[in-house]
């Protein structure tokens, strides 16, 4: 996945359609809840890119309203979180924001 991505995606909630434009790594965090599906993601599984994937979670839900989900995951030491993505979004563009 490239480091500069932008994506033009479709939020369709509360019978209502609205497009976004998002880049950098919100956009790559996006890209993953789509891609990953009901799996969801951890931190863990994105960690080559995603240093600060709760703060681009965040973003996520407070600047563009998605619902995203957080469970939490028992492992060896502890317990980790997985994100869901569970409002509907369809991603329209896939692009470069150079």
């Amino acid at each position: 996945m490239i480091n500069d991505i932008t994506l033009l995606f479709t939020v369709y909630a509360n019978k209502e359609m609205k497009q976004y434009l998002v880049s950098g790594r919100t956009a790559q965090t996006l890209y993953a809840l789509v891609e990953a599906g009901k799996r969801g993601i951890t931190a863990l599984e994105v960690n080559s890119w995603a240093y600060r994937l709760a703060s681009y979670i965040y973003d996520l839900r407070h600047d563009y309203g998605l619902d995203i989900s957080t469970t939490a995951e028992p492992h060896e030491g502890g317990k980790h979180a997985r994100y869901h993505l569970i409002t509907p979004v369809e991603i329209n563009e896939v692009g470069s924001s150079n």
